[in-house]
């Protein structure tokens, strides 16, 4: 059971203290999901200032939450928490297993979770490598990444949550876009997304791509069942947007050919 210093830590740390009664949904956040690790992580990028203060919940999730903070120099930052004791352990270990880039992975849950964090950072590399629009990774430790904030005051929009206010003729921008992003990580980055859809891309100065946990390599005996997710997903939302899309089957013997 954790003691009574990961409180008062993360109200030094994060300057929460006073903010306490006005941001009592991000205090309640931070208090249930911030445990030794946690603290110990986000103290670390502290010091080094590459986190100086925690200023709302951007997303939560089964595996993962993600902040909207600032850095030492004021700019804005996305702070990714994965949970450290996570429902989500047979899965992470089921892809991190069949990535050839991992060696040893550990049985030990938390240290699975940090090797799911790097092999993330390592992932949004590779595609800014291979000219992604991908949030910017800035940092990571243990189970805490940051990265680049995609947004002005607040986030910027999900596809999914944009859609109504998108013309035909932008959502057939959209559209080619996306699918020359699957294929330029196929053919060049030699990589694969895998969960590539309407609610991992954000529409800011470009098409954004978020969400790179589970993204992986070519050589992975998982990546064509990852291609093929990610092709079934971007051509049957756009299908149903009524923008003529690309036939999925050939399409995928087109990109298999390589």
């Amino acid at each position: 059971m954790r003691g009574d210093w990961v409180e008062r830590e993360i109200e030094r740390m994060m300057g929460l203290r006073e903010r306490r009664r006005k941001d009592s949904e991000l205090y309640k956040v931070l208090n249930e999901v911030f445990d030794r690790t946690t603290v110990e992580s986000l103290a670390f990028l502290h010091r080094r200032g590459k986190i100086s203060e925690l200023q709302g919940v951007v997303s939560t999730g089964k595996e993962a939450n993600v902040f909207a903070g600032f850095d030492s120099r004021g700019s804005r930052i996305a702070v990714k928490v994965y949970r450290t004791y996570t429902t989500e352990f047979r899965r992470m270990w089921e892809y991190l297993a069949a990535d050839p880039r991992m060696g040893y992975l550990p049985k030990d849950v938390r240290k699975l979770v940090f090797q799911w964090t790097r092999r993330e950072f390592k992932n949004l590399q590779r595609a800014i490598k291979h000219g992604v629009r991908v949030p910017k990774p800035l940092a990571f430790r243990n189970n805490v990444l940051v990265m680049e904030f995609i947004g002005d005051e607040g986030p910027a929009p999900r596809l999914k949550d944009a859609e109504g206010g998108l013309s035909k003729a932008e959502l057939e921008g959209l559209y080619s876009h996306l699918i020359e992003v699957v294929e330029r990580l196929w053919r060049e980055g030699e990589m694969v997304h895998g969960d590539l859809s309407e609610y991992n891309v954000l529409l800011w100065d470009e098409p954004v791509v978020i969400d790179w946990s589970q993204a992986t390599v070519r050589r992975n005996r998982m990546s064509v069942q990852l291609l093929k997710r990610d092709l079934r997903n971007i051509i049957g939302y756009f299908a149903r947007k009524g923008i003529d899309v690309d036939d999925y089957d050939e399409k995928l013997r087109e990109l298999l050919e390589v």
